[in-house]
């Protein structure tokens, strides 16, 4: 059984998307900029959150472009008023897309999250146009369990156990990316990753905070001692505290025209 751990019902949910927002669109804009995105491109938004990434790129496109966002829960889309963008709820695993439409599909943490990604992976591809591109970013945790030490890897542990068992996350899926599309047969595959070092009380230490609040009984049903669990929430408030995230693995490719 697994089911989505951040519903965006949660009362903190927009925040914490805010403070990812904060984090990595600066990142993944400047990977669609260099993909070449220009007036007129038509875009797919896989997972669109709180919508800052689909508002970027409705104003890259112009009025001559469209994106759509698609969401399986559009809480956050609904009040977006661009004139070149299109909301619609859509479920990933059971609802299909339209084919050959699309000069950019972009998702950014979402098919780690869905236990049968590597099935959605090639309705992507075939939802692009003949030359379109695919940019997948995800994380992996390679990083945090390469480096980090006490209570604040014993939390990271027990976070990811939880995530696994109760939720079906892949947390080590995002470096198969490049393989994974050069097998689907992109072409121009290309793949780099950010590993996040923040101090706390940052966007990014605020981001984990509100996450692991979120997911805070699954963690300890996962065997984190509830004071280890409050030590390192406090510990992530402190400024003079540093940590090292999960990398963001960034890979694209394009479908042959």
């Amino acid at each position: 059984m697994s089911s989505y751990a951040f519903d965006n019902r949660w009362h903190k949910a927009r925040q914490r998307l805010a403070f990812l927002e904060q984090c990595l669109d600066p990142g993944t804009c400047s990977r669609i900029r260099a993909l070449g995105i220009t007036n007129g491109w038509e875009c797919l938004e896989v997972g669109a959150g709180g919508g800052s990434v689909a508002q970027w790129l409705c104003s890259q496109v112009g009025a001559a472009g469209r994106v759509l966002a698609i969401d399986i829960d559009t809480n956050f889309l609904d009040s977006l008023d661009e004139a070149n963008l299109e909301v619609r709820r859509h479920n990933l695993v059971s609802d299909t897309l339209p084919q050959n439409n699309f000069d950019l599909i972009h998702a950014r943490m979402v098919l780690m999250h869905i236990p049968s990604r590597e099935e959605i992976l090639p309705r992507l591809v075939s939802a692009l146009k003949p030359g379109g591109w695919l940019l997948l970013e995800e994380s992996d945790i390679y990083p945090v369990l390469a480096t980090a030490s006490g209570s604040y890897r014993q939390v990271w542990e027990r976070f990811k156990q939880g995530m696994i068992e109760h939720a079906g996350v892949a947390p080590e899926w995002a470096r198969k990316l490049p393989q994974l599309l050069a097998e689907q047969g992109l072409q121009e595959v290309g793949a780099e990753g950010d590993i996040p070092m923040f101090p706390g009380g940052s966007p990014m230490a605020q981001f984990w905070s509100l996450t692991w609040e979120q997911v805070r009984e699954r963690i300890l049903a996962a065997g984190v001692d509830e004071k280890i669990l409050d030590e390192v929430l406090g510990m992530l408030s402190d400024a003079t505290e540093w940590f090292t995230g999960p990398a963001i693995i960034a890979a694209w490719g394009r479908r042959p025209s």
